[in-house]
């Protein structure tokens, strides 16, 4: 495994330069996975699967996630030949998890594909169940006959045994092959019969890995394997999945939207009888709230409201007698803002007051933990953070838990403004005035108190930039960058800043500074890495501050830091550095979030209005492309459009449907950069009619779209 590895980081480090050099000539609105960390892992287990089978950029199955001491407890290879060379990895597509990983090796070519069996009952929550094949084609691509003789390798710490022309794992897990097994070596080895290639041709086997309560036996032939495999492409292409809603002219970015989608279905799990969005299969999986925040929001976003609702009552339900959420750790005090958004912005987008009401109690005990909050900062030993909230818990980045939450922080004081703004605008959604004006003067007096400690805290990195670091008072002198997440996020989706604001714009040019890759660097936990899905952080406070253009560069930037099978880690090394990772994989807050960074860049509320295409990028202007919302959640109701621009380039169409709910002003379409040259370029729409309108492209628009 060690010699396949070292092939893959060299073959990966070759073909990534060269993809470097093409894009540097085309400009950087390509997707082509320039940045991919060099080691991945994609799942192929069934969405809600209670077993999240994975296979590595290898393409080595992995089992037993945290069990005998290890990453995974088991792992298993099939070396179809000894001194075979790792080419590519791909997935059969976007929406169909059936992972190929390509070897050559003297003459022959080996393709091996790896896929969940889907033709057996889904098994129950508390009954699980793993049955991956593996389908292993070997082609003679010489002018002779080959003869090659394959082994399977199973590593675990688990314990196996070879009996009856099958190895049992953890004594009752099984692999079995559709060749002869004929002996067990070094307790891992399996040497299976040998097979004979004629030169031009084909020669295929199986191998299967099977588990849990459900028994499985083995297809009996490979015909049967290979029908399964059939069947499997059928059931994921019309799987129940949300698909459909955003399509984009671009088939990178279209592709990783896709795969977005699919990976968090996958990741979920069935809880107490309801489906529970989860982040990732190994290390995270389950829902935190911040992170359950913005995939609850994505699936909205998509029309499964219904079906995040459960995520939203499952956080609900940890609320303490106080008020207070603490989740993740007591300190963490940020959760019960970011619980007040997250409901809030639930109730929008599905459209429902009545269930606002009627989590409306929980909300204002969590509002009232807040002020309490702030009330205990004004009790302990610091003047720091008087009026504002205890030390605390940062997270992404930094821990105020080094020296027992001494340390006065900004992050919990971030989400929990973010959290009453959020709370005041839906008390007056819902017709209450007096409670609004209420909490407005709590905010107002919090907000004022916030602004003060980060003047007296305004400091200036390396190149003259404005900014306030997480730490009050600097304390720690840590990179400016360090755990500015929820700062991105006060900016958008708090809405806690004018959009004039110079504490934003300093605080955007300190972090473009540190730019590598077209990403942040070193705010995340990797001090000298990249927080893959920061980016959307990143840009979503762009987009909010009017700049779409850049916001729409940082989405290429993100989708070229996944894998070529469609998935982000959490945080990895810049390339051609040495490679270290921080997190799970496929890491689905990051798949959220290239959702909602893509959605949000065509369409996105601000107050009363609707905002069209202030990110729209220019690459996808060109002739005979299509750009198409379909039934996308609002807090206006349902948004379907169709923008497509005319085969000869001189003019597009832009379609909107009527919006629901009245509350919507108007619908402003953004036009600069691809139908006009100046940035105040807009087109006004009526939001309760369908519009369909005509729109010439200026000629400097024909000579943006090749930047």
């Amino acid at each position: 495994m060690a010699v396949r590895l070292c092939a893959i980081l060299c073959v990966w480090g070759l073909a990534a330069s060269a993809r470097l050099d093409g894009a540097a000539a085309s400009g950087t609105e390509r997707v082509d996975f320039r940045y991919s960390p060099p080691e991945w892992q994609t799942a192929i287990c069934l969405p809600d699967d209670p077993c999240k089978s994975l296979v590595d950029g290898n393409g080595e199955l992995l089992y037993h996630y945290g069990q005998g001491g290890r990453e995974f407890g088991t792992i298993l290879a099939i070396e179809a030949t000894s001194n075979a060379v790792w080419q590519k990895q791909e997935l059969q597509s976007p929406r169909v998890p059936i992972v190929r990983t390509y070897l050559r090796s003297d003459g022959l070519e080996i393709v091996q594909e790896a896929f969940a069996v889907t033709d057996l009952p889904q098994p129950a929550a508390n009954q699980p169940s793993r049955n991956d094949l593996v389908l292993v084609h070997v082609t003679n691509t010489g002018q002779e006959r080959r003869t090659f003789a394959p082994k399977l390798v199973v590593d675990t710490a688990l314990g196996c045994r070879l009996e009856d022309q099958r190895v049992v794992v953890n004594n009752h897990e099984t692999v079995t092959c559709s060749l002869k097994m004929t002996g067990l070596v070094n307790g891992r080895q399996v040497q299976l019969e040998a097979m004979t290639v004629p030169a031009g041709r084909t020669a295929t086997f199986f191998v299967l890995y099977s588990g849990g309560s459900t028994i499985v036996v083995a297809p009996s032939t490979v015909k049967k394997a290979v029908a399964a495999r059939d069947d499997a492409i059928k059931y994921w292409e019309t799987a129940p999945l949300p698909y459909g809603h955003v399509q984009v002219p671009d088939r990178g970015i279209q592709a990783l939207l896709d795969s977005s989608i699919r990976n968090i279905w996958q990741a979920r799990d069935i809880k107490k009888g309801v489906p529970v969005f989860q982040v990732g299969p190994t290390c995270y999986r389950g829902l935190w709230i911040v992170d359950g925040a913005f995939l609850l929001e994505s699936a909205t976003m998509l029309g499964a409201g219904r079906e995040a609702r459960n995520g939203i009552a499952y956080t609900l339900s940890l609320q303490k007698p106080t008020g207070a959420f603490e989740v993740l750790c007591p300190q963490y005090y940020k959760e019960n803002g970011i619980v007040l958004w997250t409901c809030v912005r639930h109730a929008r987008l599905t459209q429902d007051k009545a269930w606002l009401e009627s989590v409306w109690p929980k909300l204002e005990k969590a509002a009232g933990y807040i002020k309490e909050l702030r009330q205990r900062s004004l009790e302990d030993a610091t003047p720091l953070d008087d009026g504002i909230n205890p030390p605390g818990e940062i997270d992404g980045g930094l821990s105020g838990g080094s020296t027992g939450y001494k340390r006065p922080e900004f992050s919990n004081v971030h989400w929990n403004l973010a959290g009453l703004h959020a709370f005041i605008q839906a008390a007056q959604w819902l017709g209450k005035t007096e409670e609004a004006a209420l909490w407005q003067k709590e905010y107002d007096d919090f907000h004022g108190t916030f602004r003060k400690a980060a003047a007296r805290d305004l400091c200036k990195d390396s190149k003259g930039n404005s900014y306030v670091p997480i730490f009050m008072a600097n304390e720690g002198q840590e990179l400016p960058q360090r755990a500015q997440w929820t700062f991105c996020h006060a900016v958008y989706p708090g809405q806690i800043f004018a959009q004039d604001d110079p504490l934003v714009a300093g605080t955007l040019a300190m972090l473009e500074a540190t730019e590598r890759e077209g990403m942040v660097y070193g705010t995340g936990w990797d001090a000298t890495g990249i927080w893959n899905y920061f980016a959307s952080f990143y840009g979503h406070a762009w987009l909010w501050q009017g700049n779409g253009r850049k916001a729409a560069q940082i989405l290429y930037a993100y989708a070229n830091h996944a894998s070529p099978a469609l998935a982000w880690r959490e945080e990895q090394s810049l390339r051609g550095e040495k490679f270290s990772k921080v997190g799970d994989m496929p890491h689905n807050w990051a798949s959220a979030e290239f959702i909602r960074l893509t959605v949000h860049l065509l369409e996105m509320d601000r107050g009363d209005e609707l905002h069209l295409f202030e990110g729209l990028p220019l690459r996808w202007t060109q002739p005979g492309m299509v750009t198409r919302l379909d039934g996308i959640a609002t807090p206006f109701g349902k948004l379907t459009l169709e923008l497509k621009i005319a085969a000869d380039g001189k003019s597009a169409r832009l379609h909107v449907e009527p919006l629901s709910d009245p509350a919507c002003q108007k619908i402003i379409a953004h036009l600069w950069g691809w139908a006009s040259d100046k940035k105040d370029a807009i087109m006004e729409l009526d939001p309760k009619s369908r519009n369909d309108r005509a729109i010439p492209l200026a000629p400097a628009s024909s000579t943006a779209k090749g930047q």
